[in-house]
């Protein structure tokens, strides 16, 4: 009886079994009758096997099935050689000294070793027979079964449709000892529908056929980083060995009434069963379908593992950890063809400037167009795209995870795979291969300030003279064509922003490790604390202005009450016939000539801005006119902050000089970088803000041409469409028809799917169903802690920030996200915590300039939270004390 357990020789399933065996998983002992057992007893009646299955009429089920059954009873009534029969009874033997029952399991092979059985392109699943309960008696004749199984109807079908020769077919047998389990389960280490990291767990009661061929009720479970999810049924059948018949045949008994109604396993049985197909995945490196059984004492034995067969360039990674901050909610069609016209145009520069050649951009052209997607009509990020776009990069994987900790995704080691493909292994490949790349990024790093002061200067000559143009005055093709400059312009310059964005990543990621290495007992609250302080901040001087403008209005009685009491609209046109004092009108004005861009949601292009609606103002001059902020309050309690920070960072490092050096350096680029991306996202807001202006005003256009029936209906068009009617490229004139079915889909866009999930295959087929809200909040929840303090208060949980909320002295805001235009609530508030974001998210660094506590990435928060519940928040650990924690306050 031969031991070996190469594929060649007993096939991919058992030479699996074997391998989990010697990695110390627990497998039931087994031994192997190897393919060439089959070779010699069949062999002389090769002829006639190749002679049935010449006969056999593919397109005639009928035929298939006599034919079948001819084989296999040709094949079982082969003998087996006396010599080979004592070798399967004496391995017997050894495997059970005092005796016992085994499973006689199939291990189909192909025309090779890397086919057949559980190999990672045909699993030929329950294609051919398994005995179960086969005592020693019956073991030479449960080994002809298996043997005879190679030609079932199903796997002859199997075969002729993947093109394969059924003379090629050969069976090896695994012969394993039985064990008597009363649960089994089939264990996905990733979602086969979708490719997703979810563990899918199906348990049952009884042995492992009962789950496996569905003749039992079957609980599933889903087991993820939040934790399990199950789905159960009432289980009224357990299948089990017939013991009144003393043999190997099964038959279903009724499951204990206790049991009935009792999930098959408890939530911390899947989460070990989930560990243990981690083990095995990474024991073969890749995703595994895996059978297994529980016995009577809770020992989980493996079956066998065979590839989830997952095509990977199916395979789609999707996520708005980072995205939805810009672009929350439901998104129509203009923003998001805009959105990805601006993803392309940046990125290729970006690309560009770290020396990425123009034949590498054209390949993967694909992939720059594809950068966002649309799941039920909120914007994603396509995840696939944007690692095989950075696979040009030769440093990325040095990179890679401060980039995605600032993106705030997880490592989809799946859909990175590759960036790390091409590496030399040797120290000098490494030092050649990388050497050019190395160098151009010390150069951008040492001429970074200079681009970034370029940059900045370049727009503001770009943007300025176009910021208060009315473009519905100007002729339409005009319009376009003044887009198309600015767009120039944009390609040339945006690829800085993101070299900033790299070294800001990058920077951030070794000064946190720094901090916690040579500064431990200093908590993660201080880096943050010590990044306070920047004046330069386009943000905050857009915030200090609004503060400036409360303060002028708190001297005019008269305006605060109207800021009380009358219609915007109206209070607006009564300051620009300068009834509450020319003065303020002209302070206004200004104010909305330099930062009329910034308001709520200002990157989606349907969403209004003081520019192009300037009463949207007055509402945020009248909430900071009920508070006591003033701008000097502003600068001091962050100033205080800062000075608080840097006392405990000199004692903490007083006795290390160089380190502290160091530390001051890394933290002086930090801030830096900070302020140049808080900056550059100001100009962003501004370039959205100039396309919002250009489109509305040629919506106007086809409004007076009455293409449109309202301006306004330009929203659900594609900017090319837009662009293509005055052009003359666009498909269609009938752009009211478009809009009609955009204006529906808009509408009913369904529930938002989670912040990451994957798809495999035609995408729309497995866009994930977003699953209901808990219906009880419990008492911890835990994020990532942005901006330290600790504070109790009143929820008050928002979904819009344009709603009208009752003042609160105690509020701690709860949002899915925020965006700039949050700025006013965020200000009022005791705390922050939201849903999104990452720690150089601007939630965080909001959080950080004004000293409220703040935490971001708290999955569930706005459904979790009740919206006016007291709670408690640590804005320095991530965590959040609900009522009923358990904890004083």
């Amino acid at each position: 009886m031969a031991e070996a357990v190469a594929p060649e020789q007993v096939g991919q399933k058992l030479s699996r079994q074997a391998r989990m065996a010697a990695a110390g998983l627990a497998v039931p002992p087994f031994f192997c009758v190897p393919v060439t057992c089959w070779m010699e007893v069949v062999e002389p009646v090769r002829e006639e096997i190749s002679r049935r299955l010449d006969a056999i009429d593919y397109g005639d089920s009928r035929s298939v099935e006599e034919h079948a059954a001819a084989l296999r009873a040709l094949v079982h009534a082969r003998p087996i050689p006396e010599a080979m029969a004592g070798a399967f009874l004496t391995a017997f033997d050894e495997l059970l000294p005092e005796g016992g029952r085994v499973s006689v399991r199939s291990s189909m092979l192909g025309a090779d070793a890397s086919s057949g059985e559980d190999s990672a392109t045909d699993s030929f699943a329950g294609m051919a027979d398994t005995r179960l309960f086969v005592s020693r008696p019956g073991l030479l004749e449960a080994v002809g079964s298996v043997w005879a199984s190679v030609f079932t109807s199903e796997s002859l079908i199997y075969r002729h449709a993947r093109g394969g020769d059924a003379r090629e077919a050969r069976m090896a047998v695994g012969v394993q000892a039985m064990v008597p389990g009363r649960r089994s389960f089939v264990l996905f280490t990733r979602d086969p529908r979708t490719g997703s990291r979810e563990t899918v767990i199906a348990a049952g009661y009884g042995v492992g056929e009962g789950v496996v061929r569905e003749k039992v009720e079957i609980d599933h479970f889903y087991v993820a980083s939040g934790g399990v999810r199950s789905e159960t049924t009432v289980k009224e059948r357990a299948l089990v060995r017939d013991a009144g018949a003393g043999g190997d045949e099964l038959v279903t008994q009724r499951v204990p009434e206790e049991d009935r109604e009792r999930p098959v396993l408890d939530d911390a049985e899947a989460e070990r069963l989930a560990d243990l197909g981690a083990r095995v995945e990474r024991l073969f490196g890749a995703a595994q379908d895996i059978e297994g059984t529980i016995d009577a004492a809770g020992r989980v034995h493996l079956l066998q593992a065979r590839p989830i067969p997952i095509d990977p360039r199916l395979l789609l990674w999707w996520s708005n950890a980072n995205v939805t901050e810009s672009f929350p909610g439901v998104t129509t069609t203009l923003t998001y063809t805009f959105a990805q016209r601006f993803y392309r145009t940046i990125f290729t520069d970006f690309y560009l400037r770290l020396g990425v050649g123009h034949r590498s951009l054209h390949d993967n052209s694909e992939h720059l167009d594809r950068m966002i997607g649309l799941a039920n009509g909120r914007i994603y990020y396509r995840l696939t795209s944007w690692y095989r776009l950075h696979r040009q990069l030769r440093l990325f994987p040095l990179f890679r995870a401060s980039w995605q900790s600032m993106m705030g995704i997880e490592d989809s080691s799946e859909a990175s795979a590759d960036t790390v493909a091409g590496i030399a292994s040797t120290r000098l490949g490494v030092a050649l291969r990388l050497s050019g790349p190395v160098a151009r990024m010390v150069r951008l790093l040492v001429g970074h300030d200079r681009a970034m002061r370029g940059f900045e200067a370049r727009w503001r000559s770009v943007i300025a003279p176009r910021q208060g143009v009315d473009w519905s005055g100007r002729e339409p093709l005009a319009c376009v064509n003044e887009f198309h400059d600015v767009w120039r312009e944009v390609g040339d310059l945006w690829g800085a922003t993101l070299v900033n964005d790299t070294l800001l990543g990058a920077t951030s990621g070794i000064t946190r490790r720094l901090f916690a290495r040579w500064v431990p007992d200093a908590g993660p609250g201080l880096v943050n604390d010590l990044l306070c302080g920047d004046e330069d901040i386009v943000s905050v001087a857009a915030v200090r202005s609004l503060v400036d403008l409360a303060a002028m209005a708190r001297e005019r009685p008269a305006l605060v009450r109207a800021l009380e009491q009358e219609p915007h609209q109206e209070l607006w046109r009564a300051i620009e016939r300068h009834e509450h004092g020319a003065d303020f009108a002209a302070a206004v004005r200004r104010h909305i000539d330099r930062y009329g861009d910034r308001g709520v949601r200002e990157l989606k292009l349907e969403e209004p801005t003081p520019r192009l609606c300037p009463w949207l103002l007055l509402p945020l001059i009248r909430d900071y006119v009920r508070t006591d902020i003033t701008g000097d309050g502003l600068r001091a309690t962050e100033q205080a902050l800062r000075s608080a920070a840097e006392r405990t960072f000199a004692g903490r490092t007083a006795r290390r000089p160089v380190r502290r050096a160091i530390l001051r350096f890394l933290l002086g680029r930090l801030r830096r970088y900070i302020r140049y991306r808080e900056n550059s996202r100001y100009s962003r807001g501004e370039l959205f803000g100039f396309a919002r202006a250009v489109c509305a005003g040629l919506g106007g256009h086809l409004a007076a041409r009455e293409v449109l029936d309202d301006a306004r209906d330009v929203q659900h068009l594609a900017l090319d469409e837009l662009f293509g009617y005055f052009d003359g490229t666009g498909p269609t004139a009938d752009l009211g028809g478009l809009v009609e079915v955009r204006r529906r889909e808009f509408e009913d866009a369904g529930a938002e799917p989670p912040m990451f999930f994957t798809t495999l295959g035609a995408v729309r087929d497995s866009w994930p169903v977003p699953r209901a809200a808990p219906a009880a909040a419990r008492p911890l929840l835990r994020g990532t802690g942005s901006s330290g303090g600790r504070v109790r208060g009143t929820a008050r949980v928002v979904h819009d920030p344009r709603e009208r909320i009752e003042p609160c002295g105690d509020m701690i805001l709860v949002a899915k996200e925020t965006d700039p235009g949050w700025l006013f609530l965020m200000l009022r508030a005791r705390g922050i915590v939201v849903e999104r974001g990452t720690m150089l998210s601007h939630t965080a660094i909001t959080g950080r300039k004004f000293a409220i506590p703040t935490i971001v990435s708290v999955p569930g928060a706005t459904a979790e939270i009740p919206d006016g519940a007291v709670i408690e928040m640590d804005g320095t650990t991530g965590e959040i004390v609900l009522p009923g924690g358990g904890r004083d306050g």
